[in-house]
């Protein structure tokens, strides 16, 4: 493991993991949102320079993390159906947050983590 990837693989576990017993998921949306800004610069750099290092990859793992405890404290079976829910979500969420931070004017992190809490309340019909 890379220096890189021990890096955003602390702090999303410091993000995510470490608060599901502790916040609602709603609020750990907005936690990485903003550690995702906050820390934009170490991001916006090893996305572009480390070659070797999978940013997306990393991030959306532990957001799978999240979205599996969501599914499960709903009550239904995390599936195969549910896996791929999973998965494709994971990454998209990803890469919108990879992307608006190379937005000439990038959204604020309240918005789009506001819109990722929609769009799960949407298709989870929580």
């Amino acid at each position: 493991m890379t220096f890189w990837t021990y890096t955003i693989k602390s702090m999303m576990e410091n993000d995510i993991e470490s608060n599901i017993d502790y916040l609602d998921w709603e609020g750990i949306i907005f936690l990485v949102f903003y550690g995702i800004e906050l820390n934009k610069r170490f991001y916006k750099s090893v996305y572009e320079s480390q070659t070797e290092v999978d940013v997306v990859g990393e991030i959306s793992s532990h957001i799978a993390v999240l979205l599996k405890q969501i599914i499960e404290e709903e009550g239904a079976d995390f599936d195969q159906q549910a896996k791929d829910f999973v998965e494709t979500f994971c990454l998209g969420l990803t890469y919108t947050m990879i992307d608006n931070l190379f937005r000439p004017h990038p959204l604020e992190y309240d918005v789009i983590a506001s819109k990722v809490d929609n769009a799960l309340h949407f298709t989870l019909n929580l």
